[in-house]
């Protein structure tokens, strides 16, 4: 976040070094990332044209018309020479990463694909041409791309978006992996039967005409666009279709993919009945946010945030009110904690968002608590930053909300007070200050245990006085209502100023709201 920029020593030292954090924090930039895509998808384009390309000049032509005019060998080269300045661009980026990445081991997890690509750039590795083929490795990349900005999506695209490109992504590196094996293991065999060896030209063509089995259609089977509807028939059909290959290499080719059809439909049917089951368990539980009023929204997920919801639906004033939790966890880890409190809704976004809070209904809302999230590994120093940008957001979003905010360093506050924001809470203080009491004061936490919950005994209210209290004192009414009620006086506050607890020759007027203690919810009169 923006909003604190300051970093420890000993968080600049466990990250190896501020120019590390400055090379992670680069390559995480939105624009880094979509770079790379494009990048990617012209590395592959150029692939797919030199072997297309190479093939048609195979056949005998020294030039290929198309719309973008003649294509010969030196196209070809410039087309080599550009992927290869590509390959070169990707080399550099991966030892960036690799001298960035804080664990080593972890880096070659995540990109070994992407570093096998790059060996066709190696003087030692093109005497095997086909290792071009390596380069459509780098479709995994794009897809990697596209997968880690997902949380810029909208959620009913987030929503199996792994599962979605994994699929798309086997099935598309696939079909563009046999189609230009296929063409260069059969096109390559058919160069060198038609080569003479010493002889004369008819000694050739009788070659050629035994290959090709004297069927000139049959020896031109496998080429780019024969190819790619091989591929798609053997990885749909299960087998070769419409004959197999003659080389070994294409043979195997075809067994791959073969294989490679049977895992991509378990996949797929995998991921298409886990999403039947999904909407049938879901059936039912769609929420019109709209129809929503005076409910209470909760923005982010901690440890906390159960308990809260178990307060909220043990008062009896706030039992059958809704409750909306914004976060970024999957709901389905959520619902089963909360399956048994009513009227608990779950909308996962990111709650710092505009669109995100106006969906959830802040605008017609009662009550919003930003908690401290450091969920996905976040620091306390952004899960403030995030409270705090969530909580002015939704003070300007809707005034007339009670907003109250978690934060765990108090120094940062004055933002919240700046904003108008209605309370907050320092997480850490309170709990000190209860260890302190307990300590000195023997037995206060079973009082304070019992006051601070509605699920047993006595617990805090806040309510207006009624006009019979007014210019009544307070001395006067602790009795009274002690004695009628069985209530306790604590506190009062009147209108735009801090509470008093325990006043001294306090009369009530007509805006006050009173604190006090009660089994139950309270009548005054």
């Amino acid at each position: 976040m923006a909003l604190f920029t300051k970093k420890s020593d000993s968080e600049g030292k466990a990250g190896g070094g501020q120019w590390q954090l400055a090379l992670r924090r680069f390559f995480h930039q939105i624009w880094v990332e979509i770079s790379i895509g494009v990048l990617v998808i012209i590395s592959v384009t150029l692939t797919l044209a030199e072997f297309w390309l190479e093939a048609q000049l195979a056949s005998g032509l020294n030039s290929v018309p198309t719309f973008l005019g003649a294509l010969t060998q030196r196209t070809m080269d410039s087309m080599v020479l550009v992927n290869d300045l590509i390959t070169t661009i990707f080399v550099v980026e991966l030892t960036l990463r690799f001298l960035a990445a804080s664990s080593k081991k972890r880096f070659f997890s995540e990109f070994w694909l992407d570093i096998i690509a790059t060996l066709p750039l190696f003087r030692v590795f093109r005497a095997a041409r086909a290792l071009r083929l390596l380069r459509l490795g780098r479709l995994f990349r794009l897809f990697g791309v596209m997968s880690r900005l997902s949380g810029h999506y909208p959620a009913m695209f987030r929503r199996g978006i792994f599962d979605f490109l994994l699929i798309t992504g086997l099935l598309v590196l696939t079909v563009l992996f046999g189609t230009l094996a296929i063409t260069h293991f059969e096109t390559s065999n058919r160069k060198k039967v038609v080569q003479p060896i010493g002889g004369t030209g008819s000694e050739s063509v009788a070659t050629v005409n035994v290959v090709g089995k004297g069927d000139g259609e049959s020896e031109n089977q496998f080429n780019l666009n024969r190819s790619f509807w091989f591929s798609i028939y053997t990885l749909f059909a299960g087998e070769p279709i419409p004959d197999a290959p003659r080389t070994l290499s294409g043979k195997i080719v075809s067994v791959f993919l073969m294989f490679m059809g049977l895992t991509i439909f378990a996949i797929f049917a995998g991921t298409v009945s886990a999403f039947m089951v999904d909407r049938m368990r879901m059936e039912g539980r769609v929420v019109d946010w709209d129809a929503l009023q005076n409910h209470i929204i909760i923005c982010g997920w901690t440890p906390k945030t159960l308990t809260i919801i178990e307060e909220y639906r043990a008062s009896p004033t706030t039992r059958r009110i809704p409750i909306v939790v914004i976060t970024e966890i999957e709901r389905e880890q959520l619902e089963e904690a909360c399956s048994k409190f009513p009227s608990v809704y779950f909308l996962q976004e990111d709650f710092t968002k505009v669109t995100a809070l106006e969906r959830a209904g802040i605008a017609q809302a009662k009550t919003c608590l930003v908690l401290t999230d450091t969920s996905g590994g976040r620091s306390e120093q952004d899960a403030d930053a995030r409270t705090i940008l969530a909580a002015l957001t939704v003070e300007k979003l809707n005034e007339s909300v009670y907003t109250c905010a978690e934060i765990v360093n108090r120094s940062y506050a004055t933002h919240l007070e700046d904003g108008k924001v209605n309370d907050f809470v320092v997480s850490g203080e309170y709990g000190a200050h209860m260890l302190a009491q307990a300590a000195m004061n023997k037995g206060l936490v079973g009082i304070l245990s019992e006051l601070m919950t509605y699920q047993h005994g006595n617990e805090f209210y806040r309510l207006p006085v009624p006009e019979s209290w007014v210019g009544a004192s307070f001395d006067e009414k602790l009795t009274d209502v002690k004695k009628s009620n069985d209530i306790i006086l604590v506190a009062v506050q009147s209108q735009g100023d801090s509470p008093v607890v325990n006043p001294r020759d306090y009369h009530f007027r007509a805006d006050d709201d009173v604190v006090l203690i009660s089994d139950g919810v309270p009548k005054l009169s």
